[in-house]
């Protein structure tokens, strides 16, 4: 499978996904609307573009990695809050009494009538001070942004990866609709084809040109063939409840789709998938993020020895008299400058430095493994697609020979030169014919999303499909 790589800009476009800068976020909510006005209407129509932007709206994992980045954010502010000074404004009221003078090893040596006067009074006390505190220099506080800031970007790539997954199952969950419709559709075929065969037998059997075992034959095909158009409706059934659910929807709620299982082409080589892959995924960004956040917090946990200087300072008044409150004579202020210089710890901070740079390596890793996962789930995807290609060309032309074959057989049958197995043979290869093409369009649309996901793009592109051209030719 070969075909011409996209240019840079629209690889940078389509790497972008659920999220990115280059979201067709009009697109989105203008699917969102019609859709809703639909269901609102009782219509149910529903088209693949509609079904995703429902899901994207309304989809728990994405509310909550968009939740996360808030919590995120709150965790920058917190630690921009270390490289910003702190102030706070006290008042106090209070009355005491102290006899701490009577106390003291001394006073039994005071004279007599000195101690006698010695008679410690409650007094109030009106106190009011403004406090200032200021890091002027630490190892720790840029260092602890920055991890802030990384989390939250890593954050971002979360959520685009809420949102490229709960695109690829909308797509999958509308694809599985519409394969169970078409295979509904074959069996309500194949049962009308049975039928007719029914009725052309029980006429010959009345006209006493055929046989009873020829119509037991026949009834007992039909009502096989019954059966099987039950397990369809119940697989539709089944299917539509599917994709309610992944719209948050009530499960029996009507939806009728407008699209349809089409051939669209992907322009990407194999080499090329790859590559986009491991550049875009955004679970792979997710944990190159973490992998320097993790750096920051080595730095973080290494800050915890080494010096840093911090500025105190205070202004306010206290008096004993409320009304001499903020006079100029009762003012109180103190500055300070602290330098701390850490000695010895008892090996608590080089032991937090430990942990950190080991959950550094454990990402690192992690995201080794990731990549090979990811370049298995291209090749698995591009081998599936490759798959429904091959077999949607051999279907297509098989298809018109078993409906070919049907027709001249029901036409021999009707002029006595064809046997009822002869019939039903002929309409059981039509079935099968018909069912491996519906198979293998749907295998080719969920491979085609699925490769699309796996490389970090749009799982949905509903670009229509060159008239005869199979994917990836």
């Amino acid at each position: 499978m070969s075909a011409q790589p996209p240019s840079r800009e629209a690889s940078a476009a389509s790497a972008q996904g659920y999220g990115g800068p280059t979201e067709p976020a009009e697109r989105s909510r203008a699917s969102l609307d019609v859709a809703q006005q639909s269901v609102q209407s009782g219509v149910g129509s529903l088209s693949r573009a509609q079904a995703v932007a429902i899901a994207l709206e309304v989809n728990p994992h994405v509310r909550l990695s968009l939740e996360q980045i808030s919590i995120l954010e709150g965790r920058i502010l917190e630690a921009r809050a270390d490289a910003l000074p702190d102030v706070s404004w006290t008042t106090r009221v209070a009355r005491s009494r102290d006899p701490g003078l009577l106390n003291s090893p001394n006073f039994d040596r005071f004279p007599p009538e000195f101690r006698s006067v010695l008679s410690p009074l409650p007094a109030n006390l009106f106190d009011t001070m403004a406090d200032f505190r200021q890091t002027l220099f630490s190892f720790k506080v840029g260092k602890a942004l920055e991890a802030a800031r990384l989390a939250r970007t890593a954050g971002q790539e979360e959520l685009r990866r809420a949102r490229q997954a709960t695109a690829l199952d909308a797509v999958r969950s509308y694809n599985q609709l519409l394969f169970a419709i078409e295979e509904l559709r074959v069996a309500q075929s194949t049962v009308d084809q049975k039928q007719r065969h029914l009725d052309f037998a029980q006429n010959r059997k009345a006209a006493g040109v055929a046989t009873e075992l020829e119509v037991l034959r026949a009834q007992v095909d039909l009502e096989n063939q019954r059966a099987d158009l039950f397990r369809a409706e119940t697989q539709v059934t089944a299917a539509r409840a599917t994709l309610n659910t992944v719209m948050l929807r009530p499960t029996n709620a009507p939806v009728q789709p407008t699209d349809t299982l089409a051939v669209v082409p992907i322009a990407v080589m194999f080499e090329d998938a790859v590559r986009d892959a491991l550049a875009a995924r955004p679970e792979l960004q997710t944990l190159r993020f973490t992998q320097q956040v993790r750096d920051r917090l080595v730095d973080v946990a290494a800050a915890e020895t080494k010096p840093r200087i911090d500025f105190d300072g205070g202004f306010g008044f206290s008096v004993r008299q409320p009304e001499k409150l903020f006079h100029y004579d009762f003012r109180r202020w103190i500055a300070g400058v602290t330098v701390t210089v850490p000695v010895f710890d008892g090996f608590r901070a080089a032991g937090r430095v430990a942990q950190a740079r080991a959950e550094r390596d454990a990402v690192t890793q992690q995201i080794a493994a990731l990549e090979n996962q990811i370049r298995l789930d291209v090749q698995s995807a591009w081998d599936a697609l490759a798959l429904g290609e091959r077999t949607l060309r051999a279907a297509d032309l098989n298809v018109s020979q078993a409906r070919r074959a049907g027709e001249m057989t029901e036409a021999n049958y009707r002029l006595g030169a064809a046997t009822p197995l002869d019939v039903i043979d002929a309409q059981q290869a039509l079935t099968q014919a018909e069912n491996v093409r519906n198979q293998a369009l749907y295998t080719h649309s969920n491979a085609r999303a699925t490769l699309r996901y796996v490389m970090g793009r749009d799982p949905l592109d509903d670009r229509p499909a060159a008239a005869g051209t199979v994917a990836g030719e």
